[in-house]
């Protein structure tokens, strides 16, 4: 299949016009895609420097995260346009949590997705801990100890002003990634409860959604998990704080 016409059939999937101000969607490149032949396809949550590729055999790249750097190899973004989308990232997430969808969280972009459930705080971890895959959650806890009423946003969603409009919802409990500290100062403020379960792990329901996508418009497409940008060290025994230790 020529690219050009596996653009329009994502496009008419995924509208480019979803997509938020300013953020970088489409085919960035190289190549023509008028001439270029796509018969697999690979999909990544970022394009880095180093190995991401090796061994990696594929006429086209599809990324989530648009590249800081210019590709060296056919790329194609599906972002903030695949988040929005009925069906996409945000929806995915919710269903890998089985997870009812009842409304958006933010009605002006489409940003989110307000669920129900009915659990307590520790069966609902419990879930994350099963249906992501992240072996570690940063926790605040909220003032309501039985979970009702949830949002969900792929990716990048614990920052204020999530937060606050999760509040306004009536949500007990926003998960996503990317926690900050003031944003765990205003949650603990507002009483609400937030899990960050990793960007990386929360996006990975929408991407291997979108594997499913490309492949049903015709195109052999399988998801490469590059992992994290760092990694994570433990300290083997706990630090003396104190006098001795000249941390105080």
């Amino acid at each position: 299949m020529l690219a050009s016409e596996l653009f329009k059939l994502i496009e008419q999937k995924v509208p480019l016009k979803l997509a938020l101000n300013d953020d970088i969607v489409g085919f960035i490149g190289f190549g023509n895609p008028e001439e270029m032949e796509v018969e697999k396809a690979v999909v990544l949550l970022d394009l880095v420097p180093g190995n991401t590729l090796t061994g990696v055999e594929t006429d086209l790249v599809v990324c989530h995260h648009p590249p800081i750097f210019p590709p060296s190899i056919p790329t194609y973004i599906i972002h903030s346009n695949w988040d929005i989308v009925q069906g996409g990232a945000n929806d995915a997430l919710a269903e890998s949590l089985k997870l009812e969808v009842t409304d958006v969280l933010e009605e002006e972009t489409g940003i989110g997705r307000i669920c129900t459930t009915q659990c307590s705080l520790d069966d609902f971890m419990e879930n994350v801990f099963k249906s992501l895959p992240t072996d570690n959650i940063r926790l605040v806890k909220g003032s309501k100890k039985l979970i009702e009423k949830v949002a969900v946003i792929s990716g990048f969603g614990l920052n204020p002003h999530y937060i606050k409009l999760s509040r306004e919802k009536g949500v007990d409990l926003l998960l996503s990634g990317d926690l900050t500290h003031p944003g765990s100062i205003i949650a603990k403020k507002l009483g609400i409860t937030l899990i960050d379960a990793t960007h990386q792990a929360t996006e990975v329901p929408g991407l291997i959604r979108l594997c499913q996508l490309l492949n049903e418009l015709g195109v052999n497409t399988y998801y490469h998990d590059t992992g994290a940008s760092w990694e994570t060290f433990h300290q083997a025994q706990p630090l003396e704080i104190g006098p001795k230790s000249g941390i105080s």
